[in-house]
């Protein structure tokens, strides 16, 4: 009899210890991440996602990646895209936000956002003038990402398709300018060709991650709200 108890007891407590790791889980599902939509990333540049921490460590792998970084603290954020209409004409989100985020009486508007400038990529044998990695500095997430280069790299764009389907194609302008443009998960990425004079050609990618820029214009708005009036005071 004493026996038959003991082996009760133990299987009591077997089933305690997995009743209570079974509602640990269930605590941990329930703090994580809502939705695989939210944790769906859209577009990366090695690896540079919504969804990255740019930490030391990134930015270390980064630099190996593209060389030294020039940092910008507190930094404009400018969305315009080609000419002054464009974003108006074709994606009035990106436009709004855009007007949010700057002034419309041309003032620099700062923000706090760090802005990292890779200038020496040629030496790493990438075929970029310069990247631009603009990223909060609260969360820590990438907001913006800007990459010029003056020599045509049809890898460059046959990747971009590959990878991310046939995108919208606009021509604009009397240079006869063109823009391939994706959207994937809210987010954006532009593919520009301009030329210039002298049978010169720009070539600019752009990718926005539309979330961050949001959280970064939220709480400036709501502190613009409580601002007095420069001229009365309340």
């Amino acid at each position: 009899m004493q026996r038959n108890r003991r082996k009760s007891f133990y299987g009591l407590s077997v089933l305690a210890c997995l009743l209570l790791l079974a509602g640990c889980g269930s605590e941990t599902d329930s703090t994580g991440p809502r939705s695989a939509k939210s944790r769906a990333e859209s577009f990366t540049f090695f690896k540079i996602g919504k969804n990255t921490l740019v930490s030391s460590s990134v930015r270390g792998e980064l630099e190996d990646i593209l060389g030294h970084a020039a940092v910008e603290r507190r930094a404009i954020v400018n969305l315009m895209i080609h000419r002054d209409t464009f974003l108006q004409e074709n994606y009035p989100t990106l436009d709004r936000m855009n007007r949010e985020l700057n002034s419309e009486i041309g003032l620099k508007v700062m923000h706090p956002v760090t802005r990292l400038m890779y200038r020496y990529a040629r030496q790493k044998g990438l075929p970029y003038e310069l990247v631009e990695i603009l990223f909060a500095e609260n969360s820590k997430r990438p907001i913006l990402i800007r990459i010029h280069f003056k020599t045509e790299n049809p890898d460059t764009l046959k990747t971009l398709e590959d990878k991310y389907g046939p995108p919208r194609h606009f021509e604009w302008g009397r240079e006869m300018a063109s823009s391939r443009v994706w959207e994937k998960e809210g987010d954006y990425l532009f593919y520009a060709v301009i030329p210039r004079r002298g049978n010169k050609v720009e070539y600019r990618i752009a990718i926005y991650f539309t979330a961050a820029l949001e959280a970064l214009i939220k709480p400036e708005k709501s502190a613009q709200g409580t601002k007095p009036h420069a001229k009365t005071g309340f």
